[in-house]
């Protein structure tokens, strides 16, 4: 049994130096990749950082703007709005003074074209000759439509 035991004592110190091996390469590895972390950082620090500022001020300088664009956007609305009400009230104005005297025109303008449809259908009509000569009207036969 003494050969067994001195085996399995030769398998566990060879399994103790393999791991010991590993631990050994796993420790270097992980100083690599301390190093590799420790190198992103600084350039993340030198190169990205500066870029984040100007971002940040970018986005503020943004801001500020599209506040002053709204204000500024206010105010041309209002600037409108005013315009077109004094338009509106103008073009008021202007239709009073013109119809003042128009509406005496346009009166006098109907009164003429009423009198002048007045004398058109008295003509078709007939009108005195047809009495004068003693012939029928025109319109004799349709008398009896007129309601």
């Amino acid at each position: 049994m003494d050969t067994v035991g001195v085996v399995f004592l030769g398998v566990i110190a060879l399994s103790s130096v393999v791991q010991a091996a590993f631990l050994i390469g796993l420790i270097l590895e992980g100083k690599k990749l301390g190093r590799r972390l420790d190198e992103i950082e600084r350039k993340f620090e030198t190169e990205l950082t500066p870029s984040l500022r100007n971002l940040s001020r970018l986005s503020q300088n943004l801001a500020e703007v599209s506040d002053l664009v709204a204000v500024q956007s206010r105010r041309a609305d209002k600037f409108m709005a005013d315009t077109i009400d004094k338009l509106e009230e103008g073009t008021t104005m202007l239709r009073q003074v013109m119809m003042r005297p128009m509406s005496t025109l346009m009166d006098i303008t109907a009164l003429l074209k009423g009198i002048r449809k007045g004398v058109e259908i008295y003509r078709r009509l007939g009108g005195m000759e047809s009495e004068h000569r003693g012939g029928p009207r025109r319109y004799a036969d349709d008398e009896h439509l007129f309601i």
